[in-house]
């Protein structure tokens, strides 16, 4: 036989329960196996509950920390690239300058071991070096981004004067019109055909019928034309007060109002008006007065 013995503070007096029958045993044992089931599976129910509160927390913890290394990479991202294309518009630059700089030493007649353009120049520093931040980075770039703009700029001045510079030149009658030699000089002489001491305001180069009479810079042609004295005639006006005079010209290559360059040329070589025989009649002027062509010609043989 087995008794069990309830005792509470709602019951008068201790309560025997005799368990003597075999399912009245059997009833309560499954009583207390269900009842202690229960327990365990709520307070399991209860962990699992829990646990799975703190997983759904972690969970979003770890999509908020990817989503802001995401965001640090696509910010990354986005310094990377405006850094390459400032570098890319610095490189721009720098061959922009490099150009220039090899025009400028070849146009200047610099001697070109000196400027070598194509080569880094040497450098070196027995410091030692540290780590470079980003702003300090970035901050150098924007430096030397404003030294390449200032250089441009001063470049691009020093190339447009030197440009007019080489337009002024060229104006300038420095080429010889012929490759002939002089047979008459620039000053008084005895004149070959009205005899007596004249001024002669040029001077005469050898020369064939039918041979190229050239520009002696770059200019608008004046004249082209019959002149007394001096037969068929080319007049240059080359825009800076100097004009030059080709005479005794056969023929004509120009007419009035062509533009011609130095070298160009610009009629055939002949005896046309007062003269002895073929030549080139070579004359400079300076606001309308003859000067000595021998003070322009490049190249002089006499």
């Amino acid at each position: 036989m087995f008794n069990i013995i309830l005792v509470s503070k709602h019951l008068r007096a201790p309560k025997k329960i005799n368990l003597s029958n075999q399912r009245t045993a059997a009833v309560f044992a499954a009583s207390v196996l269900f009842t202690t089931l229960l327990v365990f599976s709520l307070g399991f129910a209860a962990n699992s509950v829990v646990g799975s509160v703190q997983v759904s927390q972690l969970q979003k913890q770890v999509t908020e920390q990817n989503k802001q290394i995401a965001e640090l990479q696509a910010d990354n991202q986005r310094d990377m690239n405006a850094m390459a294309l400032r570098l890319a518009e610095l490189q721009a630059q720098a061959n922009r300058l490099n150009a220039l700089g090899i025009r400028l030493t070849r146009d200047s007649k610099l001697n070109g071991g000196e400027f070598d353009f194509n080569r880094a120049p040497g450098a070196g520093g027995g410091e030692q070096a540290e780590d470079v931040s980003a702003a300090d980075l970035e901050k150098n770039l924007k430096q030397l981004q404003a030294e390449f703009e200032t250089s441009s700029q001063q470049l691009s001045v020093l190339e447009s004067m030197l440009f007019e510079q080489e337009l002024e030149l060229k104006s300038q009658p420095t080429t010889r019109p012929t490759d002939s030699y002089v047979t008459s000089d620039f000053g008084y002489r005895m004149h070959p055909v009205l005899g007596g001491r004249a001024h002669h305001n040029g001077i005469d180069f050898e020369a064939d019928i039918g041979d190229p009479v050239r520009s002696a810079g770059n200019g608008l042609i004046k004249f082209a034309g019959w002149k007394a004295g001096f037969g068929n005639v080319v007049e240059i006006d080359h825009q800076n007060g100097y004009v030059t005079l080709y005479a005794h010209n056969s023929a004509f290559v120009v007419k009035e109002g062509d533009i011609v360059r130095a070298g160009q040329v610009v009629a055939k070589a002949g005896s046309t008006g007062r003269s002895t025989g073929p030549h080139v009649h070579f004359e400079v002027l300076k606001e309308g007065r003859p000067v000595n062509p021998r003070a322009f010609l490049d190249k002089t043989r006499g």
